[in-house]
């Protein structure tokens, strides 16, 4: 008895094994087919890289003309600042993180949450980085003439 059920298990086996290859027929020629048409387009892509680098050996870098941007804003600015800066820059300039908000064009909660991060900050605004880095240049004094003077209030006496 046990050599049936051997021999029925190896014909189930064997009628699987069959169902599965034709089955998997299908798939395994659209795989083979991907396959080949991502090998040819790195050919493509070699042959360009190639013809590329032609080109920029045959052109000089002084004859190509440099387009200039159209105003400081259009050319992005490469800038970084820490936390730990922000301080800094905001105590050598003598000012409240309510001041420098006001300074930097952002709140001063902006301000408290820069100064708490550690490592570089985000600056989400384009312009930030721009602003900053002109905050960056400035004196005690030039910041000092750019703050509005507080008004001095008169005494009443009662």
């Amino acid at each position: 008895m046990s050599n049936v059920m051997k021999e029925l298990k190896a014909e189930i086996a064997r009628v699987s094994r069959r169902q599965i290859t034709k089955e998997l027929a299908p798939i395994k020629r659209i795989n083979a087919a991907h396959r080949s048409w991502i090998a040819d387009l790195r050919r493509q892509l070699t042959q360009v890289q190639k013809q590329l680098a032609q080109l920029n050996k045959a052109v000089p870098a002084t004859d190509l003309p440099v387009a200039a941007p159209a105003d400081a804003a259009a050319a992005p600015i490469r800038f970084w600042i820490t936390g730990k800066g922000v301080r800094n820059l905001r105590q050598r300039l003598g000012l409240t993180q309510a001041q420098f908000g006001k300074l930097a064009g952002v709140s001063g909660q902006t301000i408290v949450n820069w100064e708490a991060t550690k490592g570089k900050i985000s600056l989400r605004r384009k312009d930030m980085p721009g602003r900053l880095q002109e905050i960056r240049k400035m004196k005690k004094r030039d910041v000092q003439a750019l703050m509005p003077k507080k008004k001095k209030r008169a005494k009443t006496s009662a």
